[in-house]
Formats: structure tokens, sequence, C-alpha cells
């Protein structure tokens, strides 16, 4: 009993494992960040398939619960009906040999008993193709985990595209709105805290840039908010997560974006002073 319960945990740890790791796997890769690279806690792995069964329940959303009570309930009629099939198949196939098997036995009486004819009729007598003589409960756990890899893969995926998407848009993102405050002419974006010059544009001079210079311009004119300007871009900086004193942060996209656009990720590292405050907020303030 302990060995087929040791047995039992076993296999759904590494479910588990392998749903998580894809999970996060989509929903980092929609930020172009590679999930082999944040050197994120081996618990969370595990943890993460709770959001890919049964999604945000507490907020009333039961689409993704429902999703997968269907794929178990389909998963629950395919499984079956692919037995047959391999039954069917095999048996046709082990028809077809032991016709093939029986036109080269008759083929091989007729020749001369040459040695080598005698080793090919030895070994087509007593060689009849027979699906009953296969290990038929090592076929049936082959296709089981191969179905089961493959659901786990698409519900998986599926998933953690959808919560990317969701946390990428300031107006549906569950991720927490982050202020960053740094030393001057420490990074080369934000703004200084007087309110007379959060128009000047960070002092440039001591920085080098390599990439996209357009790309750097257009984060210059989205790293703050100016409430008091009806005319100018609202733009909510998000934190995706933290590790290891570096901070990921992007502008969360607003609803009118396209549905392919992406926002920049922004790496923010920590110095070992400690120089770096981040203000975290459930939601941006009004």
């Amino acid at each position: 009993m302990f060995a087929r319960i040791a047995s039992l945990l076993t296999v759904l740890g590494v479910g588990l494992y392998f749903t998580g790791w894809i999970y996060r796997w989509a929903y980092f890769s929609y930020f172009q960040l590679e999930v082999t690279t944040l050197d994120l806690p081996v618990e969370s792995f595990l943890i993460a398939p709770i959001q890919v069964f049964f999604g945000n329940l507490s907020g009333g959303d039961f689409s993704t619960f429902f999703r997968t009570i269907g794929i178990a309930i389909a998963s629950l009629i395919i499984v079956p009906n692919i037995f047959h099939l391999i039954k069917f198949l095999t048996n046709k196939l082990d028809k077809i040999l032991n016709e093939w098997r029986f036109k080269l036995l008759k083929w091989s009486l007729k020749t001369k008993r040459h040695k080598i004819t005698r080793y090919l009729q030895s070994f087509l007598y007593f060689q009849q193709f027979n699906y009953q003589k296969y290990d038929k409960p090592l076929i049936d756990e082959i296709v089981v985990t191969f179905w089961l890899l493959t659901t786990l893969f698409f519900i998986a995926q599926t998933q953690g595209k959808i919560d990317a998407i969701r946390d990428s848009r300031s107006d549906t993102s569950f991720l927490p709105v982050v202020t960053l405050i740094t030393p001057e002419n420490k990074l080369p974006l934000g703004r200084k805290a007087d309110k007379e010059k959060l128009t000047e544009d960070p002092n440039t001079s001591n920085f080098r840039i390599i990439g996209d210079i357009e790309l750097y311009e257009q984060l210059l004119l989205r790293d703050y908010n100016n409430k008091t300007d009806p005319n100018f871009p609202q733009v909510i900086w998000r934190l995706l997560f933290d590790t290891d004193g570096q901070y990921y942060i992007f502008p969360s996209l607003s609803k009118n974006d396209q549905a392919n656009a992406r926002p920049p990720v922004v790496v923010i590292q920590q110095s070992d002073r400690g120089e770096y405050v981040v203000i975290l907020s459930p939601e941006a303030p009004p």
C-alpha cells in the first residue's frame, strides 16, 4: 500500500512540476524573458498549477475551472477510444504481416534449401504476429502518459499566455503598481522629484547606449505620470517580479493597444548599499 502511495505521489509531483514549468515558461515568454534565467524557487512550479487548473475563482472567473472539467471529461472519453483504435490497427497490421509471412514461407519452400533459406523458413514458421502477445499494460501506460503530458502542456501554455496578456494591461492586471525612487544619476530613466523639473529629461551624459535609441526615447516619455495634464499619456508601471535584488518592471499597456502588443521590460539591479526604494501598491492612485 505504501509503495503504491509513494508511486502515486511521485507521478503527481512530476505532473505538477511539468505543468508549473510550462505555465511559467509561457507566461514569462510573453515578456521576452527565459524562465531558465530567472532563478525561480522550485516550490513556485508546484504551486503554479493551481492557477492553471482553477484560475481566478476568488474573482468570480469560473471559465478556467470549467475548461479543466471539460478537458478531463473529454480525456475520459477519448483515451478508451484510443485503446480501441490501437487494438484495431494492430490487428490489421498483424493480419497484413502474417499474410506476407505466409507468402515468404511459400516462396522459401519452393527454392533450393540453401543455408540462408533454412534459417528464413525456421524464423517464419515460428514467428507469428499477434497483438495479444504484446505487453498491453505497457502500451496503455505509454498512451495515457503521452496524452496526459500533451493535455497538461496545452492547458498550461494556454493559461500562461492568457494570464500574461491580462497582467500586461493596465485595466486588468493583477500585478502591483510600482514606484521606483533612486539617487540622482544612478539610472538613465526617471525624473527629479521637484514638480517644476518633471518635464526635464534625465541627464544622460554619463551613460552609453547600445541598441534601439527610439525605444529608449519612448521610455523617457513614459517614465512618469502627469495627471494634471489631460493630454499627457498616463502610464502605470507594474512590478513583474523581483529576485536577488533585481526588479523587473514594465509600463503596462492600455486597452487601446493592439492585441499583439507587448510591453518592454526594464531590469533594475539593486546596489550593495540598498540605494533603491520600491513602493508597491495594489492599484494606481487616482
